[in-house]
């Protein structure tokens, strides 16, 4: 990822691995607002949790599409401090998202 020291990325990867998760059915299913999941598809870091978000400022608009192939509107970002003291920037607020995104380019 860009902008990630070698020991942040091995942090980040530790920390997703430990959770051990099924990344479809968290997409899909119920609401879990405490995992991370790493996506190679997403356009930006992303989360339906408004609690973790930090620095929260409204930006224009734009469409984002979800994993049921439903969209929504994204009105604003901020940042995330993942567990470990990593941050996240840019991190789009998406309140119909039923879990947490990592861009990853």
């Amino acid at each position: 990822m860009i902008g990630l020291t070698t020991e942040q990325w091995q942090t980040l990867v530790e920390l997703l691995n430990a959770q051990k998760t099924n990344s479809n059915d968290k997409m899909t299913g119920e609401r879990d607002t405490n995992t991370w999941i790493i996506d190679t598809g997403a356009s930006n870091h992303m989360t339906g949790n408004l609690n973790h978000m930090h620095e929260l400022r409204d930006i224009q608009s734009c469409l984002v599409g979800l994993p049921n192939g439903q969209h929504t509107t994204v009105i604003k970002e901020g940042s995330v401090v993942l567990d470990g003291g990593l941050k996240l920037t840019n991190v789009l607020y998406v309140p119909k998202l039923n879990c947490n995104l990592i861009f990853d380019s």
